[in-house]
């Protein structure tokens, strides 16, 4: 396949990732058409994959005029959007087996109420494991009456950022229907989840921040602060992208503007953890009830803590965007497939995948920097390909 790719690709770098995208996929339509009788699973697996292929090789080869482009990105964008909405209307989130949708209900509706959000019960007598800026995100679409419409929303980030960083309309087209060909994403919607929502906004948040550095253009100092701050309180493995982007930026400050960035973060965190901690009551019920003890369910840790030092040696690396994002995709991965591993080590392939002994969600925290990367790749051989 690699083989294959590079054929078309003026780099050697794009094929792992159009791999790494396909076994994303794939590995979500081999779990959920295992649930059905009437198709072999090993096929329909097979006539994913073969899509997938043949879509990438049909973007690569032909060459429509630009206004078919031009206008193909804009009504898409409009079907998917509206589509997204009718989806989140039509599933009841109560019927479902998954609940990142009432984890994050009950942590508003609790925090609304005054009650300590990390000790409610959600449909599935879970409690959440959002960390404090996942809570405040979901309120405006839990005024909306379903915190779902987090979806639609964070899909329109995602064409606002594949419009505004191409100009080329090929590459835009390329870029949408990745991600509107994207089972695990499909999932994400019909499942109400956050996790995809969450790092699609922390994309955002990177990709203007890089282009302003490689514009050379100055960041306002306390707002990027602040910002990146109540990211790093969405999902512990934010740090990550985060500190690819923040470190070596960080360290060319001066002291004083390095005081007031560590000051602007830390109250930043302070504020929050103040407003969803306030009523934690016990030590011990904080020591039980604590969402940083319940993400260590399925990503552990100590697998979270070990692989973010790379990343901050790593920052000095990172030249522009597209090296950004590579490397994001690149240490993303790493706790991914180490906790997949240890899973499979210890359940066994069949009951880590099929019997969601581990939650292959996880791989949707890559999904949006994969596919953004992917993109620019794209961008940078569409002109140098022969069709």
């Amino acid at each position: 396949m690699e083989k294959y790719f590079s054929k078309y690709f003026n780099t050697k770098n794009f094929s792992p990732f159009v791999i790494l995208y396909i076994f994303i996929n794939a590995i979500f339509v081999f779990k959920y058409a295992s649930r059905q009788n009437h198709f072999d699973v090993y096929v329909v697996t097979l006539l994913y994959t073969s899509f997938l292929i043949g879509l990438i090789t049909l973007l690569i080869k032909t060459n429509f005029d630009k206004i078919i482009y031009k206008n193909s990105f804009y009504i898409l964008s409009v079907i998917f959007f509206i589509f997204t909405i009718w989806l989140n209307i039509k599933v009841d989130g109560n019927d479902l087996i998954v609940d990142r949708w009432s984890e994050m209900e009950v942590g508003i509706k609790s925090l609304l109420d005054n009650v300590y959000p990390f000790s409610a019960v959600d449909h599935l007598n879970n409690m959440t494991s959002n960390l404090p800026t996942l809570i405040f995100l979901g309120m405006p679409f839990y005024s909306l009456g379903d915190v779902g419409y987090l979806q639609p929303f964070s899909f329109l980030i995602f064409v606002f950022l594949i419009h505004n960083s191409f100009s080329n309309n090929k590459t835009r087209i390329f870029g949408l229907l990745l991600l509107m060909s994207s089972v695990s994403y499909g999932w994400e919607i019909y499942a109400k989840s956050d996790l995809m929502s969450n790092f699609i906004i922390l994309l955002l948040f990177i990709v203007l921040v890089q282009k302003r550095f490689d514009s050379k253009k100055k960041c306002h100092l306390i707002l990027t602060a602040v910002v990146s701050a109540s990211l790093l309180l969405t999902r512990i493995i934010a740090v990550i992208p985060l500190s690819l982007l923040l470190f070596n930026f960080f360290l060319k400050l001066a002291f004083k503007k390095k005081v007031v960035f560590i000051i602007s973060g830390v109250l930043s965190v302070l504020i929050l953890f103040a407003i969803t901690f306030k009523n934690y009551g016990t030590i011990e019920n904080f020591k039980s009830y604590n969402p940083f003890e319940l993400q260590n369910n399925q990503l552990p840790l100590i697998i979270s803590f070990a692989t973010i030092f790379l990343p901050f040696l790593y920052s000095f690396y990172v030249k522009n965007l597209e090296s950004l994002i590579k490397l994001s995709v690149v240490f993303l991965s790493i706790p991914i497939f180490l906790s997949f591993a240890f899973r499979m080590y210890e359940n066994g392939v069949y009951n880590s995948i099929l019997n969601s002994e581990y939650d292959i969600s996880y791989f949707n925290i890559l999904t949006p920097f994969l596919i953004f990367h992917l993109t620019i790749r794209f961008n940078q051989s569409v002109k140098t390909i022969s069709v």
